[in-house]
């Protein structure tokens, strides 16, 4: 007997259906990312801007967030409101997981960098969010050379109504008593950004990471060269904990690709190099971590050398599981899943774009080979999620060594059925049998259609999907017996 463990199908879309060619280049969607409670969706664009929406599952912040006298609350019918609350709770329950707009900010504007005569894009690179601690919400964000901190809040907007005592126009007051203030109303809430602090002239290269710690009050950014360490606090100093720069650039044989901090240890940390290692560090060991604690290189992989090799087996994305056990990785062509504890393979890999190896000069020509793709873990562990092209991407079940095949842009069709994936060292040519439907036309890809930015809800079977200038919203209703 197979259970399905979920059955996958689109809850909301966000964004213009239209042609590739009339899509603006500001509009598509660079940066995705849930909040610690996944009540919370950022999404960062190519024209800096940073858009929020927020779950059905929260509170009516207009009650929850105004000043009200405890007079007024206690005056307030307590029968009605709950009964308003059973009813509100029905309503949520029926509707499932539901998230609306919530607030949009310009994060960052185009620069120009004199002393490189170079521009700077607004392009929002990553987005971080930082645990709530009160009424207001706070989050990172980075484009290619500066690092700002957001504070998102609540504004009201009072009105005067009227005046307590009514009075003619000629009668005086002769009771001092009688001198009372007017009445206020709240007219209207507006979410409102500001920005507390910003993070700069610490990279010569451009930022491709940034990471909290667990107890947030540091974060580290990378770019292609080197990774400093900051206090939330400061921003006039950082810590270089991490440099890869030669005295000569000519000797310089591999790049940072990205970095993260262990979700529970605020001491140790991540980063992947271009040619597919990656190395976890321990800032207890050293201020400067020289010498890594451990590195995770795939034997197999590394023994094939190939003029291809090291572009494809560029690691575009790492990420840590919630519980830091395991470590989830993408390349070009597969995804992996590393244990801490074995450095020399990982724990299993998913093989993504099957045709890309009959194809490799002619996707290298058209730059498709430098394409780079997130993954993610699902909130318990048991699931990664990766992007593909043609708006595919792939749900592994990497425990079972199964996956899932779903085009990001029905919006019709649900998608229960996992299918095994075979080892990619055992059959070159054919990763997947043609049978299992874990691939798609590979003669006739369009390039174009691509899934790079891709987010799991933490604590509930839900998945946000970036696809050009479209948020697609899928949700998982538990599946039956079979």
């Amino acid at each position: 007997m197979e259970t399905t463990p979920f059955k996958w199908r689109v809850s909301q879309i966000f964004g213009d259906k239209s042609s590739i060619e009339k899509i603006a280049e500001q509009d598509k969607i660079s940066a995705l990312e849930f909040d610690s409670t996944g009540n919370y969706i950022a999404v960062g664009d190519r024209g800096g801007r940073v858009i929020l929406f927020q779950s059905n599952h929260v509170a009516n912040e207009s009650e929850e967030e105004s000043d009200l006298d405890e007079e007024e609350l206690i005056k307030e019918d307590e029968e009605k409101e709950k009964d308003e609350e059973k009813e509100e709770e029905k309503s949520k329950q029926k509707k499932g997981l539901q998230y609306k707009f919530y607030s949009e900010f310009q994060s960052h504007e185009p620069e120009f960098d004199y002393l490189k005569s170079i521009d700077i894009e607004e392009k929002i690179n990553k987005i971080q969010w930082i645990k709530r601690r009160n009424r207001s919400h706070l989050l990172l964000s980075t484009n290619d050379q500066t690092i700002k901190l957001w504070k998102i809040f609540s504004k009201e907007k009072e009105l005067v109504t009227e005046f307590n005592k009514e009075r003619e126009e000629n009668e005086g007051i002769n009771n001092p008593k009688d001198l009372l203030f007017p009445q206020t109303q709240v007219e209207e809430i507006s979410k409102e950004a500001y920005n507390k602090r910003t993070y700069g002239n610490a990279h010569a290269y451009n930022i491709n990471s940034i990471s909290l710690s667990s107890d947030d009050e540091v974060f580290i950014s990378s770019d292609e060269l080197r990774i400093n360490l900051w206090h939330l606090e400061r921003t006039d100093k950082s810590f270089n904990i991490v440099d890869l720069k030669p005295e000569d650039l000519e000797q310089l044989s591999e790049v940072i690709t990205c970095s993260q901090f262990h979700p529970n240890e605020s001491n140790e940390f991540i980063y992947s190099l271009s040619k597919g290692v990656i190395h976890l560090g321990d800032l207890r060991q050293s201020a400067k971590c020289l010498n890594s604690v451990k590195v995770f290189e795939d034997e197999e992989t590394s023994s094939n050398d190939s003029f291809f090799t090291e572009i494809v087996s560029n690691i575009s994305d790492i990420k840590y599981s919630p519980c830091g056990r395991y470590i989830l990785s993408r390349n070009y062509t597969t995804l992996k899943v590393w244990d801490v504890k074995m450095e020399s393979k990982p724990l299993a890999t998913l093989c993504v774009h099957d045709f890309s190896h009959s194809r490799l000069c002619e996707l290298y020509e058209n730059d498709f080979i430098f394409d780079k793709f997130e993954c993610n873990w699902s909130g318990d562990g048991k699931y990664a999620i990766t992007g593909s092209y043609e708006n595919y991407y792939y749900l592994f079940d990497w425990k079972n060594n199964k996956a899932m095949l779903i085009d990001g842009s029905k919006t019709t069709k649900n998608y229960s059925k996992f299918y095994e994936t075979q080892n990619p060292n055992e059959n070159s040519n054919n990763i997947f049998n043609k049978n299992n439907k874990l691939t798609y036309d590979t003669d006739n890809v369009d390039f174009s259609k691509k899934i790079f930015n891709i987010s799991w809800n933490p604590y509930n079977p839900f998945i946000a999907v970036a696809a050009t200038n479209i948020l697609y919203l899928y949700t998982g209703k538990v599946g039956s017996k079979k």
